[in-house]
C-alpha cells in the first residue's frame, strides 16, 4: 500500500509539472496570435532574401548595421487598400530579446 502512495505522488507530480510546462508555453504562443489578429493581418514568414529591394536598403543603414537580422515576417493585410507591412526581427549584441521593426514596402520604418 505504501508503493502505490508513492507510485501515485510521482505520477501527480509528473502530471503538474507537464501542466505548468504547458502553461508556461501557450501565453507567448498564444500572446503572439493575438497581436497578429489584433493587427487585421496574416503573418508569413519569409527569408531575408525575399524582402523587397527598398527594405533590403534600409535594413543594412547606420541605424541596423551592428544588428544581426533574425526571423522576417511578411504581413498582409485583411482588408483591400492596406498596405503590406514586413517585420523584421533584430539581435542586438548583449540582448536577449529581439528588436522587431516594421516597414512598408517602400522601406520606411512604420510604428504603430
Amino acid at each position: 500500500m505504501k508503493k502505490m502512495s508513492v507510485l501515485v505522488a510521482a505520477f501527480a507530480l509528473l502530471g503538474f509539472t507537464a501542466v505548468d510546462a504547458q502553461a508556461q508555453t501557450n501565453p507567448t504562443q498564444n500572446a503572439q496570435q493575438t497581436q497578429t489578429a489584433e493587427q487585421g493581418q496574416n503573418k508569413e514568414k519569409i527569408s531575408p532574401e525575399d524582402l523587397p529591394d527598398a527594405v533590403k536598403a534600409a535594413v543594412v543603414t547606420d541605424e541596423y548595421k551592428e544588428w544581426q537580422i533574425g526571423e522576417v515576417y511578411k504581413l498582409k493585410p485583411a482588408e483591400d487598400g492596406e498596405q503590406v507591412l514586413y517585420e523584421v526581427q533584430f539581435l542586438k549584441e548583449g540582448e536577449q530579446e529581439p528588436v522587431l521593426v516594421r516597414f512598408d514596402e517602400t522601406g520606411k520604418k512604420v510604428t504603430s
